[in-house]
């Protein structure tokens, strides 16, 4: 019910010309959409806000064109943003972590449309080539077709047996895999783990490995994706930025450009925050390690006054409807926060 309200009044929206009006009025901020993962098989299903569709994402990107939303690469419009030349609508397309899906579904449309794009890449398991523990382990729990799960049949280390009526449930049993998984194991012990857990589970890992289900890019993957416009930037080497400090920083940074380095020869001076979890504090250390821009998960647009390092974005997934990117596209949505921040702000003071 919330969803056909929201539709609806979406749709009245457009009729009353608030979209047209709230483009005009935003046409100058920068619009930096973001991307995580294509599906290769049903994903999209398991997280639709981490993985969607191909026909998704390919009417998408389609709609960007016929919209006339111009899109940049994210360099030149950071540099136009500063200099006040945007053209109105100026778009950047960026994906997080380098799914194996983004590179063979979402790039190939790109190609088509001429659409450039930056990829931020999280380089351990791009090197490891080994499945993504933490999420592949919560796909096989989310996937499984039974009620209880004998651990000791995973691993011998593993004692009882694990509920699994119920989504609470089945998320506390792969928590404690994906535990037990990176105290006692390597990149490819936790691999070996994930097939054990899938043969007691009625699941075909293998084929899953295969196809390339939660799996990322290669080193061969990131340089011809280079070498066909899209630019390779920085996303840390272990997706984890926890605790906040300098030397963690610093060396996931260190690590993450050592990586990539190996593969493509360019500056890498663009970075996305795990996650999207930051803090101010570290903004020296990022400009100290050459961080030009850092993008965000806080959804907004961009103005010539917003921070490099605090980049907004608009997070596109399975879940939002096409009437949900274009309210956003079309700055309707950020003129509603600002004015809903203006208000809060005013009845504090008062």
């Amino acid at each position: 019910m919330k969803a056909k309200l929201k539709a609806t009044a979406l749709a009245a929206t457009r009729r009353g010309g608030l979209m047209r009006l709230a483009r005009r009025l935003t046409g100058r901020r920068l619009r930096i959409l973001c991307y995580h993962g294509i599906a290769l098989a049903d994903e999209h299903r398991f997280r639709g806000g981490l993985f969607m569709h191909p026909d998704t994402f390919a009417e998408r990107m389609r709609w960007l064109k016929a919209a006339d939303y111009p899109v940049l690469p994210l360099g030149e419009a950071l540099e136009r943003l500063g200099a006040g030349t945007l053209p109105r609508g100026a778009t950047v397309l960026t994906f997080d972590d380098g799914w194996k899906g983004t590179y063979r579904h979402a790039f190939p449309v790109l190609h088509e449309l001429g659409f450039p794009a930056t990829l931020y890449v999280t380089s351990y398991y791009a090197v490891k080539q080994t499945q993504v523990f933490n999420v592949t382990t919560r796909y096989l729990f989310w996937r499984a077709e039974r009620d209880r799960l004998d651990l000791a049949a995973v691993d011998p280390y593993l004692r009882g047996e694990a509920d699994l009526r119920g989504a609470m449930a089945r998320d506390e049993a792969a928590d404690r895999v994906i535990r037990f998984g990176r105290e006692h194991y390597d990149a490819p012990g936790r691999q070996a783990l994930l097939r054990r857990l899938g043969e007691a589970l009625g699941i075909d890992v293998p084929a899953l490995e295969e196809q390339g289900v939660f799996r990322l890019v290669s080193g061969e993957e990131v340089a011809a994706a280079a070498s066909d416009g899209i630019d390779i930037q920085l996303h840390s080497h272990r997706h984890n930025l926890a605790p906040f400090d300098r030397q963690t920083l610093t060396r996931e940074i260190e690590d993450n450009r050592a990586a990539l380095a190996a593969w493509i020869p360019k500056r890498l001076e663009h970075f996305c925050y795990p996650g999207g979890l930051y803090e101010r504090s570290l903004w020296p250390t990022l400009q100290a390690l050459g961080i030009t821009s850092a993008t965000t998960c806080i959804t907004g647009l961009n103005t010539a006054r917003t921070s490099r390092l605090e980049l907004r974005r608009l997070l596109d997934d399975e879940n939002l409807t096409l009437d949900d990117i274009e309210a956003e596209m079309s700055g309707l949505q950020d003129l509603r926060r600002g004015l809903v921040g203006a208000l809060r702000r005013g009845g504090a003071a008062t």
